[in-house]
């Protein structure tokens, strides 16, 4: 038996904002609209709103959505009494949106609602409609249940999760991704492809996430370089497709290490989230494959083979493949290193420690002790510094 959740309603496709605009009148006409400081990229919204007589106020994220700044938010979207919540940029932007579709009309403090270092108490009342709009390819955000949010005094990433926090309606216009940057698409595409790496190898996977993880990656594995580093317009549509999945495959099944790690780092580390993940895959996966052969896990081994078959696009792949995938894809990006933000071996126990009490690393396909996680960190680290 499986279950499988996403957003009410999905459009997709080059233009599918211009086309997408009407839609906004069903929630109402009182629009709390939450945006990166690029304006640009709202001035069809909020173009709209005008047109339509439509009340609004715009607030702009700037870095990491902290749990501060959420009660903060959170009070400020309850004076102006919205009828939605609109969200539009990247993954940040789609979390903080999300969150307050979710508190402004639930009371209490955020660490209610919140795992790892909150009570993790189901919301009280129902959220917001929102409505999310991709800016960037990577978080899957738009369709998933769940906010990542940012604990600055525990030093570590926490979800805000629920199905209420499904968005109403995701607009994915692949044309809003368009000269992004080499880098930020980067290190957004490897976030969606440990989303769908982890989904796809984790310990409960299902027939339905076992599909659109394998379509996912099959985006990825041909689109992620022409897409990232040339701009390749059909190569972006691709990304924004496979984000898409991601978000949906992580709603539905599981994550593991890396995310459970990268929750941990993330509270320490100056780093985006994605280029966190990123960093940590190759090593989360090697660890998995060894422990694997340890225990003579023959069907944990059989999904990282079929893996490396769908990445490296040969059937006659083998399970390493996989791992050298990830490493040449990371060279050929030129992703910052960790060790420029500050990853040191000082930090690790305390970070494996965090990482045990994650969400994420509970759908690991193999229980990995804080050992074997310190393991994985001490690899990043050398290989981070000796690149």
């Amino acid at each position: 038996m499986f279950q499988f959740m996403t957003s009410t309603r999905i459009v997709f496709g080059e233009g599918a904002l211009h086309d997408s605009l009407s839609l906004l009148n069903q929630f109402g006409y009182s629009v709390l609209l939450v945006t990166g400081q690029d304006q640009q990229r709202s001035l069809p919204l909020e173009q709209y709103f005008k047109q339509q007589n439509m009340r609004y106020q715009r607030l702009v994220i700037k870095g990491e959505p902290l749990i501060a700044m959420m009660e903060e938010l959170a009070a400020t979207g309850r004076t102006f009494c919205p009828d939605m919540v609109i969200g539009i940029g990247g993954g940040s932007v789609l979390d903080v949106a999300k969150s307050l579709a979710a508190l402004i009309p639930n009371q209490g403090s955020v660490y209610d609602y919140v795992d790892v270092v909150g009570r993790n108490v189901p919301l009280h009342v129902k959220s917001l409609p929102f409505i999310a709009i991709p800016t960037t390819a990577g978080t899957g955000a738009e369709v998933s249940k769940s906010a990542v949010l940012q604990s600055a005094q525990e030093q570590v990433k926490v979800n805000l999760s629920n199905v209420a926090l499904f968005p109403d309606l995701a607009i994915i216009d692949p044309t809003l991704t368009y000269g992004t940057d080499a880098v930020l698409s980067g290190y957004c595409g490897m976030d969606a492809f440990t989303h769908l790496m982890e989904a796809y190898v984790c310990g409960e996977p299902n027939p339905l996430t076992d599909m659109i993880c394998e379509e996912g990656l099959k985006c990825i594995a041909m689109s992620i370089l022409p897409a990232c580093r040339d701009d390749h317009y059909p190569s972006r549509r691709d990304m924004a497709f496979a984000a898409m999945l991601g978000g949906m495959a992580r709603s539905n099944a599981k994550l593991g290490a890396a995310h459970g790690l990268a929750s941990a780092l993330s509270g320490r580390l100056e780093a985006p989230h994605g280029l966190i993940t990123a960093r940590l895959s190759p090593y989360v996966m090697k660890e998995n494959i060894s422990v694997a052969m340890e225990l003579g896990r023959s069907d944990v081994l059989a999904r990282y083979r079929k893996l490396a078959m769908i990445l490296t696009l040969n059937n006659e792949a083998m399970i390493e493949d996989s791992v050298q995938w990830v490493e040449n894809v990371l060279i050929k990006l030129q992703l910052p290193l960790l060790s420029d933000y500050g990853l040191c071996n000082t930090m690790f126990e305390e970070v494996a420690e965090d990482a045990l009490r994650t969400n994420a690393i509970k759908g690991n396909p193999l229980p990995l002790n804080q050992q074997r996680l310190i393991t994985i960190l001490r690899q990043v680290c050398h290989n981070n510094c000796h690149a």
